[in-house]
């Protein structure tokens, strides 16, 4: 049976993507969406476009896309229920038109291009986990930090490396665990609902917390044991 996909899961390939060096991407991608954020939102959709393209063409299926965007996705819909919870209910024609007001392209516009670059940002992301294993991005960060130290003039070892490599795999690591978590719950025939998730997400968290800390000492072992340069 055919695995579904996690948020931010590694897609096996050997595109000109998988083969870009991790610390290329890890460069590239993070200062591309810090500029995003202040350039206009032509370039974000103009990127969106690109990364979409991209992902389609090195056989990335648009499934899997929207399941790495769904975070973006969420968050538009909380905020737009947000807003019309806000409306001024006391009669109707004030409603109506506070709605009309509110929803008009002049005041909603700005919520929309931040949204646009939200999804960019993501879209990015999804590209940077899908076409990285885990050890690629810890040897990109690794190789990041040692030119770092070496322009700076510092010759102490990595000390960050470690923790940037934890934090970037928790995202994907969170989503698998829920994944699982969420197969056991309908295996034992669970319905999806409020109570799946007040059930299952202290566990996730638990069994997170615990895989977290089994892989730092794992990592640290294999640090002592020469496996991998001092991080």
């Amino acid at each position: 049976m055919k695995q579904k996909s996690s948020l931010f899961s590694y897609k096996q390939g050997n595109s000109f993507i998988h083969r870009c060096p991790p610390e290329l991407k890890l460069f590239f991608i993070p200062v591309l969406n810090i500029l995003l954020l202040f350039l206009p939102w032509i370039y974000s959709l103009i990127f969106a476009v690109t990364f979409l393209a991209a992902g389609l063409f090195i056989k990335i299926t648009l499934k899997e896309i929207i399941t790495d965007i769904k975070p973006v996705l969420y968050y538009a819909f909380l905020l737009f229920i947000f807003e019309f919870f806000t409306l001024d209910f006391s009669s109707f024609e004030i409603f109506k038109l506070n709605f009309i007001n509110s929803f008009r392209w002049a005041s909603q516009k700005e919520t929309v291009f931040f949204l646009l670059k939200l999804f960019c940002i993501m879209l990015s992301s999804s590209l940077l986990f899908k076409t990285s294993t885990s050890l690629e991005l810890r040897s990109g960060i690794s190789k990041i930090e040692t030119a770092v130290r070496k322009i700076m003039h510092s010759k102490k070892e990595n000390t960050f490396t470690q923790i940037i490599f934890l934090f970037l795999n928790f995202i994907p690591m969170f989503a698998k665990i829920f994944e699982q978590l969420k197969k056991s719950w309908k295996a034992r025939m669970g319905k999806p609902g409020i109570k799946m998730y007040l059930k299952l997400l202290p566990v996730m968290f638990s069994v997170s917390i615990k895989k977290a800390w089994n892989m730092s000492r794992a990592l640290e072992i294999r640090r002592m044991q020469g496996d991998f340069p001092a991080a």
